[in-house]
């Protein structure tokens, strides 16, 4: 069987590879992979800057964002047929009985670290052509949605920040209103969608022209683009207000660090990118202080997601394909075979999601 493999901390390892059969056990599902989603991670992985292989092998196949149809299940499987199309979740909880949200179903919030990621940490990814998983770990994707499933992943990023976000906001009498996004990539167009699917007024900070086509799609879903190589954050502020929800989705941290005064009175900032490089700052460390405590505004990190997320995020992009049609399926703007894998992390400017195709 093929698969896309690294040699983990060594870079342009990259290769396709041949791999055993996956073993399918009572309580298994056997998936053949249709696509893969590549993000900055896959780039990371690619660069020798991440990764960690399972222990016994010395590669690690790639691929966490994956979606797939069932090619068979275990005698105990219930729930889940031969034809579903679904989508894996990718964090595995640690062994620890001290860890209590692993033990409770919540392993994307691990104390301990020792976690595994399937196509990041310690397990195998999706990017080959058939892989085994746990049916607990599994959400089946409706039909209707299948070509655009590979969202789901990402979608489930957003769909644990802003869930976090209100849980978060239960300590006051809170009204959320207006929201801005960080980042015109996947996260953060699909953070927008959500907030828009709510109703919620959303300004877009992105790296990308006014009238081209970052700034059409955000105009499709009714939020508004913001060209920041035009306009600086002070010019937002200006703009937009005083923002109830800031979602960072660049990873670029000094930034993040600036648009916290973008934030209401009570205000929430999530931050989503993981930043790279050594950036150095200068700031008013007493105005940052005091801006947090006599505003009561608080900034919160999150990553990964829980199986709650997926299946939540299931449903909305059903929610956002009835809405706004084509809006989900042009954000797919490169797509390759598993065999020119390398044209796959060949980003463009105008680049939001590639997607490597299995060869049937």
């Amino acid at each position: 069987m093929k698969a896309i493999a690294v040699t983990p901390r060594q870079k342009d390892s990259m290769a396709v590879i041949d791999v055993p059969e996956p073993q399918i056990g009572v309580g298994d599902v056997l998936v053949k992979v249709a696509r893969v989603g590549i993000c900055g991670t896959d780039v990371e992985l690619k660069a020798g800057d991440y990764g960690e292989a399972p222990v016994g092998s010395s590669h690690l196949v790639i691929g966490h964002e994956s979606f797939g149809q069932v090619a068979q299940t275990g005698s105990e499987v219930e729930g889940i047929a031969v034809g579903d199309y679904v989508v894996a979740s990718v964090r595995r909880p640690c062994p620890h009985d001290r860890c209590l949200p692993c033990r409770s179903g919540q392993n994307d919030m691990c104390i301990t670290g020792d976690y595994t990621e399937r196509g990041i940490k310690g397990q195998h990814g999706y990017l080959s052509e058939y892989y085994v998983e746990r049916q607990e770990w599994l959400t089946v994707i409706p039909a209707e949605i299948a070509e655009t499933g590979i969202f789901l992943e990402p979608m489930s990023v957003v769909e644990k920040a802003i869930r976090q976000t209100k849980k978060i906001q239960e300590r006051l009498p809170w009204k959320f209103q207006n929201a801005v996004v960080l980042g015109g990539g996947t996260i953060g167009l699909l953070g927008a969608m959500l907030l828009r699917l709510e109703g919620i007024d959303t300004h877009v900070l992105d790296h990308s022209a006014m009238g081209g086509f970052k700034a059409q799609l955000i105009a499709q879903i009714g939020a508004h683009h913001v060209d920041t190589r035009e306009k600086s954050l002070t010019d937002v502020a200006d703009m937009v207000g005083p923002a109830d929800l800031v979602m960072e989705a660049t990873g670029y941290a000094p930034l993040a660090l600036e648009a916290s005064r973008l934030l209401a009175l009570d205000g929430v900032m999530c931050l989503l990118g993981v930043s790279g490089g050594g950036h150095q700052v200068s700031m008013d460390a007493t105005e940052f202080n005091n801006s947090l405590v006599l505003g009561n505004r608080l900034i919160f990190g999150s990553v990964n997601a829980n199986v709650v997320d997926f299946k939540s995020g299931a449903g909305h992009i059903q929610d956002i394909i009835q809405r706004w049609p084509g809006a989900l399926e042009s954000m797919i703007t490169r797509r390759v075979g598993m065999t020119e894998f390398e044209r796959a992390f060949d980003r463009g400017p105008g680049d939001i999601k590639t997607v490597i195709e299995m060869e049937p």
